[in-house]
């Protein structure tokens, strides 16, 4: 039996009369590769949110990695990343001030930062731009950043 990675059972999110998702079911397997396609307006962008733990269902509910999307955010934040095609990080910032920040806001222990800053930076080949400002780099070395952050 395979195993789901994420699991989505009637999940709904309405704004106002609005509805954005409309009782999606869904199951995609672990190693899967999925793809969500729609016309803009379809509500792609909402349904990841609340997979992401970024807004809550109306209804419904989600499991990411077996972890509820809102009984245990948290624990979904720690197994999942979210690289948007809007790159969310701040130009007069160092890398690793920008890596601080979102590890930070992802509970990271302080004493385990550091490492993981340096870790993550050496995956992408970026540990030698630790402290440029994140303004002075190419498109290409934000985005890698981004994948990290």
């Amino acid at each position: 039996m395979k195993e789901i990675a994420i699991k989505m059972d009637n999940l709904t999110k309405r704004f106002k009369d609005l509805v954005a998702v409309d009782h999606v079911t869904l199951d995609v397997e672990k190693g899967e590769i999925f793809g969500l396609l729609g016309p803009n307006g379809a509500g792609k962008t909402t349904l990841i949110r609340m997979l992401c733990t970024l807004a809550r269902p109306t209804e419904g509910s989600a499991t990411v990695g077996g972890y509820d999307v809102v009984k245990d955010a948290n624990k979904v934040r720690e197994h999942i990343g979210l690289v948007s095609e809007k790159m969310i990080m701040y130009d007069q910032l160092t890398a690793k001030e920008n890596l601080k920040l979102f590890g930070k806001l992802y509970d990271i222990p302080k004493s385990q930062l550091e490492n993981k800053i340096y870790e993550l930076l050496n995956l992408v080949s970026m540990e030698k731009w630790a402290d440029k400002q994140i303004g002075t780099f190419s498109t290409g070395m934000k985005q890698r950043i981004n994948v990290i952050r």
